[in-house]
């Protein structure tokens, strides 16, 4: 599906004329479509940490603070649970520390092991940055939209009839149909409902496994305790 088959789907089911184009279409109606289209779509990826938006990245510190092209212009949020790690000392981050706990550390110019991070102005700081160093982390990213449906160019907004959703698009057509008849005065709570459901099934088979130990203990669930041999006491 595309902008314009989801917009097409959505008139069909809620008697609208079926539009032939959408992107450059200049009907009223159809334009408030897509405006509703983008906005389910923005919601949708501000609502979870679908697993096509995340982002692995790293990049190499500059020494400034903060960073001036951290994060990526495509960023959104970090995503649930992310961390950030120095790849050059092996170690994560301590983070993010609120402005006390920064000045503080900055205006007595200590050196914290390992090092401190927040976000500042928008930019990533990290007290003290080591030019060179290499720093990894994993966020999500605001272009929810792959354009004109084919390649690696992503975007935030709709631009072309042809681009897609990297999100579900079935629920970018149950969102846009209850948006609709809410803005029209409509009684909407069977699609809204419709639409929930769909969504948590979405977030069911998108969401990750626990998080899971790697250390031995865990291991089929083996105590610290346990002796795989026989003991045997001699009389």
């Amino acid at each position: 599906m595309s902008l314009l088959t989801i917009i097409q789907s959505a008139c069909a089911e809620l008697s609208i004329t079926v539009p032939g184009l959408v992107a450059a279409n200049t009907d009223p109606t159809i334009a408030q479509l897509k405006l509703l289209c983008q906005r389910a779509g923005d919601e949708l990826a501000r609502d979870y940490d679908w697993s096509i938006l995340r982002v692995p990245t790293s990049f190499t510190c500059t020494g400034a603070i903060p960073e001036p092209n951290q994060p990526p212009s495509d960023w959104e949020r970090f995503a649930d649970a992310s961390k950030i790690w120095n790849n050059s000392r092996l170690w994560q981050l301590n983070g993010p520390v609120d402005a006390q706990t920064w000045q503080r550390n900055v205006i007595i110019n200590t050196n914290p092991v390992p090092q401190i991070w927040r976000m500042m102005g928008g930019k990533l700081a990290i007290y003290p940055n080591a030019a060179g160093e290499t720093i990894s982390y994993e966020y999500v990213s605001n272009a929810w939209i792959l354009v004109n449906g084919t390649g690696s160019t992503y975007a935030a907004t709709w631009a072309n009839d042809a681009d897609t959703s990297r999100i579900s698009e079935r629920l970018l057509e149950l969102s846009l149909i209850w948006r609709w008849k809410r803005s029209k005065g409509l009684d909407y709570a069977e699609e809204l409902e419709n639409f929930g459901r769909a969504k948590e099934s979405e977030i069911g088979s998108d969401r990750a496994s626990e998080a899971f130990s790697l250390s031995k203990p865990n291991r089929g669930n083996i105590p610290d305790n346990y002796w795989p041999g026989i003991i045997q006491v001699n009389p």
